[in-house]
């Protein structure tokens, strides 16, 4: 392969992971509408099956696409979110992270957060809350 087939393969693959990059940060540039997400409950378990006071409730919660969630607090309860359908960003401060189908989130007590879904699918995942009686 002559020297100036190599160079024009290195130039057309720099050039695709450029465009690929740019369509990602546009993506994540695109304005969000705030709204609320489709939340309904699929089981609520009383720990005090397993000698504990408190209860996991698993819920289902649908984001649709371009939306953004308003800023929240996880208070007096710890979650779990398992991601189902399409793509999430979370948000805690400054900090975004995202979340494909099979990732796990731990959502602490105390945390601020919020979701946003860039995609043109609904983002959905089945989150669990543990919430303990005082």
């Amino acid at each position: 392969m002559s020297r100036r087939v190599e160079l024009g393969i290195i130039v057309s693959l720099f050039s695709l992971v450029a465009l690929v990059g740019a369509t990602s940060l546009a993506a994540q540039e695109k304005t969000l509408a705030t709204g609320q997400p489709k939340v309904e409950v699929l089981v609520t378990t009383e720990l005090s099956e397993v000698g504990l006071s408190g209860t996991n409730v698993a819920q289902r919660v649908t984001i649709p696409p371009g939306t953004k969630m308003a800023d929240h607090t996880h208070t007096g309860r710890t979650s779990l979110l398992i991601m189902v359908q399409g793509a999430l960003t979370e948000v805690r401060g400054t900090t975004k992270h995202e979340y494909k189908p099979g990732d796990v989130i731990k959502v602490s007590e105390g945390t601020t957060h919020h979701a946003e879904n860039y995609g043109t699918v609904p983002a959905v995942y089945i989150e669990i809350n543990t919430t303990a009686k005082k």
